[in-house]
């Protein structure tokens, strides 16, 4: 049986569709934030404060809003120092398998928001009355004027 060859760099293409996803649907941070991480598979915390010159509170929250959409992933990493101290850091990285998946589902729900948009705009009111301004469909519009007595 031959083993799949496992791919330890990142297509070019999968690249670009994060960038694209994050500068068109996010804020400026949220997507230097992105770029950090796609040139770098896995960044701690303290080093993309280093690199972004965020603050904190601030890159928390831009990686939380990217966490929550499925965009970044986090790993907690308890580190022992020489003298004995542990320390906990938190390690980001793009998982672009569940990236490619949620692109897919979003757009998916854009494409039935647009089919459901349009199915409803060909069935909406078709005429309308003159007079008082009343909208009728196609189907109501046989009920409108009766023709035994002329009225309407």
């Amino acid at each position: 049986m031959i083993e799949p060859e496992i791919l330890t760099e990142v297509p070019a293409a999968l690249k670009r569709l994060a960038k694209q996803v994050v500068r068109g649907f996010y804020g400026v941070e949220h997507a230097l934030a992105l770029d950090v991480l796609i040139r770098n598979p896995c960044v701690r915390e303290e080093d993309m404060l280093e690199l972004l010159k965020f603050d904190r509170k601030q890159l928390r929250s831009v990686l939380n809003t990217l966490k929550a959409d499925k965009f970044v992933k986090c790993r907690m990493r308890v580190e022992t120092a020489p003298d004995g101290k542990t320390t906990r850091h938190n390690y980001y990285f793009i998982n672009y398998r569940v990236l490619v998946n949620v692109v897919k589902y979003k757009l998916d729900h854009i494409r039935r928001r647009i089919e459901t948009d349009e199915r409803d705009s060909t069935n909406r009111a078709s005429f309308r009355c003159p007079c008082c301004f009343s909208t009728f469909t196609d189907l109501e519009a046989n009920q409108l004027f009766d023709p035994m007595t002329g009225k309407h």
